[in-house]
């Protein structure tokens, strides 16, 4: 998802930020709204490749549930707060239990955390989302990027694993029993 910042202005409360009306949409990173831009159609069909494949397997296995970019998560709770909302996630089952806060942001970070790669991300912003959902207790951070047809598998403890699309990623033990073909979560070359 592309990102850009908007303010300047006094740093934003987490109460703030759940009160703000939804469109356009922000993320909230260490106090400050960060406005999120519409995506490509290639990123958009790319999110939804991703999350078809994850929801044929999570639904029929009542392994969780699969979120789509509206799904906002809580990954720092230090002062100032950030709040970030990948572009599909998934939340198991047993940390569903866990609650929300003001119906869309969720207390601390998803299972898995998946972000397809814009034009206007740097890598160092990406480094960032994956270092704050690792530390806000993500299992795994997927990072697609269409343009180089790879998915990297980030994971604490663990390098990172660049599979390309000839590969196929599995689950591994935060989404038991998953195993698809990167080719699959990306669009069709021309």
């Amino acid at each position: 998802m592309t990102t850009h910042n908007i303010a300047a202005a006094p740093s934003v409360t987490l109460e703030e930020y759940a009160a703000l009306p939804k469109h356009p949409r922000h993320e909230l990173v260490k106090g400050v709204l960060v406005e999120l831009m519409v995506a490509s159609e290639e990123h958009e069909h790319t999110g939804s490749l991703v999350n078809w494949r994850l929801s044929e397997h999570v639904f029929p296995n009542r392994l969780g549930r699969v979120y789509t970019s509206n799904r906002g998560y809580v990954t720092g709770p230090d002062s100032p707060v950030t709040s970030r909302m990948p572009d599909i996630s998934f939340v198991s089952t047993e940390r569903l239990a866990r609650s929300d806060l003001a119906g869309m942001l969720y207390d601390g970070a998803p299972d898995l955390a998946v972000e397809i790669l814009s034009d206007s991300n740097t890598p160092a912003e990406i480094a960032q989302k994956i270092e704050e959902y690792i530390n806000a207790g993500s299992r795994a951070v997927w990072v697609i990027d269409i343009d180089a047809r790879t998915l990297t598998v980030h994971a604490a403890g663990a390098s990172p694993l660049v599979l390309t699309d000839a590969d196929a990623v599995g689950g591994g033990d935060y989404l038991p029993g998953f195993a698809c073909a990167v080719a699959d979560m990306l669009p069709e070359t021309g």
